[in-house]
């Protein structure tokens, strides 16, 4: 606190005026950092949690069950709220996954962008307002995601969906709730839809930010299976049929068979020959799958 804080709090309290929270960072500030984003009424982590009021969840609805013991739920309520509750389930241990591990493993989330508009739903009724803006929607958003850390498993991963607008400033709350060091990657969702902006370059896709809680965090890979026409192109010129490479040994050609890993489609690459090691390498280079020699090398 510089002197000119100080004898500005003396007045203060003095003349028995209210004082505005934004001397609670002052009086209490936060754990220093290397930088953060520093912005007005930035709250400290440990009032947004403490303030915060949780609500009881009262069933509605049954829509049938996932489990004998368990089932999904779509809650309607304040969220902030809503998450205080879950974050009191989870330290009760009735937010658990399979194997009892507490918290979610998986969030997702895709909050407003701070559009300052009004949006409506398929038949013209009022859906939700994207009004605040500016300092107010950056706190509006990191009270949430301070509750949706302390929910997170400790080996949970979390994907925030933004757009141009404050994708920036969110980054750098993001490195502060998780650290820089669990920021895994960016990923940018290229919409589809046609523009016409001719002013200026066109704004063409949004972005998820992903992070974890830590290097034990859960990540499943997603392969998508090759087209048939990509397939044909590539391999087209290391398959030939058995009866053309007997015919070709014969003949004294120098050639060798490789074999790659049985789940791939044999019809392309299980048993395929190549003529020099020129193409065997080639073979290497455009296979994503590790390849094997089978029998021994005529070159």
């Amino acid at each position: 606190m510089t002197p000119e804080q100080r004898q500005e709090l003396m007045r203060l309290l003095g003349s028995g005026e209210e004082i505005s929270p934004e001397w609670a960072r002052i009086l209490f500030p936060p754990e220093k950092r290397e930088y953060e984003l520093v912005y007005h009424g930035k709250d400290r982590e440990e009032d947004i949690i403490a303030d915060t009021l949780a609500v009881p969840l009262q069933p509605v609805r049954t829509f049938g069950r996932n489990g004998v013991d368990w089932h999904n739920m779509l809650i309607f309520g304040d969220n902030l709220q809503v998450m205080k509750t879950l974050l009191e389930m989870k330290k009760s241990g009735q937010l658990c996954n399979a194997d009892g591990t507490p918290g979610v493993r998986l969030i997702y989330i895709d909050p407003p962008f701070a559009t300052q508009q009004e949006f409506k739903g398929t038949e013209d009724q009022k859906a939700y307002q994207d009004k605040i803006a500016g300092a107010q929607f950056v706190e509006f958003l990191r009270k949430r995601l301070v509750f949706l850390r302390e929910i997170l498993a400790d080996n949970g991963s979390i994907y925030v969906h933004l757009d141009t607008r404050k994708s920036h400033y969110l980054k750098t709350i993001l490195d502060e709730l998780f650290d820089e060091g669990r920021f895994e990657n960016e990923i940018i969702w290229k919409r589809s839809s046609a523009h016409s902006d001719s002013s200026t370059f066109a704004n063409l896709h949004d972005t998820l930010l992903f992070y974890t809680c830590s290097p034990s965090s859960i990540f499943n890979p997603h392969f998508k299976a090759y087209s048939d026409e990509y397939r044909e192109e590539i391999y087209a010129s290391f398959w030939l049929d058995d009866d053309y490479w007997e015919q070709e040994r014969r003949k004294g050609i120098k050639c060798a068979e490789i074999l790659v890993p049985e789940r791939v489609e044999p019809r392309y690459i299980i048993g395929a020959y190549v003529a020099n090691q020129t193409a065997l390498d080639a073979f290497k280079r455009i296979s994503d799958l590790p390849v094997e020699i089978k029998g021994s090398l005529f070159f």
